[in-house]
């Protein structure tokens, strides 16, 4: 048993070191840059009790529609010179190349700072509180979904060329400083949600650059440079 065990241990330390990723983590666990490009080869969790994060400079490439799902907590620490790359790994990558990150549950912890992803079909958050400043979302299908999530903070990021910008379904994010331009929809509001924004930039986005269903009462579009706190509780 204890060779097994041993063995075990082996065979896990060299799927780590050869940089392919799949599976749940059984501890926690740090990615760094001198393991690039991480290779995502089948669907990741991070559980409750576990931490999962992600330093400065680290390429993770997702070789088929896998998620990354996160009910403990996921930190990625990019900076502004060197940031953390969330993509496909096709020669010719394409929106819905993977699934996404899901931020998943109230114990979900999780934060986000200077991350470039690209070619997702949903980044979810869940009934969760994630904070995600300083990042770059482009060409997914949804850049950020939210749903029954009404702490999440989305500040200062950039977010084009997606399908939908923000899309909130019961929700009241916080959205505060972001650049949400050339994408088909900026933000996208249905279900009674509200949420908070104030000094963004949103522009340019092909359908509308801000949609509210009709449970938000009449719908507006216009290309805006906000200023205001409240906007979609004072202005619709």
């Amino acid at each position: 048993m204890k060779h097994f065990f041993i063995l075990s241990m082996l065979f896990t330390i060299t799927l780590s070191q050869a940089g392919s990723v799949s599976g749940a983590i059984e501890q926690n666990t740090v990615w760094t840059a001198d393991k690039n490009p991480i290779i995502v080869s089948g669907n990741i969790e991070v559980p409750e009790s576990l931490s999962l994060k992600i330093e400065a400079g680290v390429v993770v490439k997702f070789d088929g529609y896998f998620h990354i799902l996160v009910r403990g907590a996921l930190t990625v620490t990019g900076t502004q010179d060197n940031q953390v790359l969330f993509t496909s790994n096709k020669e010719k990558p394409a929106t819905d190349d993977w699934n996404g990150l899901i931020f998943y549950g109230e114990k979900c912890n999780s934060t986000l700072s200077y991350c470039t992803i690209k070619y997702a079909f949903k980044n979810l958050a869940w009934k969760s509180s994630p904070v995600i400043q300083n990042c770059t979302f482009t060409s997914n299908n949804y850049a950020l979904y939210c749903s029954f999530s009404n702490s999440a903070k989305i500040l200062s990021n950039i977010m084009e060329k997606n399908q939908f910008g923000v899309y909130c379904d019961f929700s009241s994010p916080l959205i505060q400083k972001n650049k949400i331009t050339n994408n088909n929809y900026g933000i996208y509001c249905i279900l009674s949600s509200a949420p908070i924004v104030g000094e963004n930039t949103i522009n340019s986005n092909t359908e509308k650059d801000i949609y509210l269903d009709e449970s938000m009462g009449k719908n507006k579009s216009e290309n805006i440079n906000n200023h205001v706190w409240d906007l979609m509780k004072g202005l619709f």
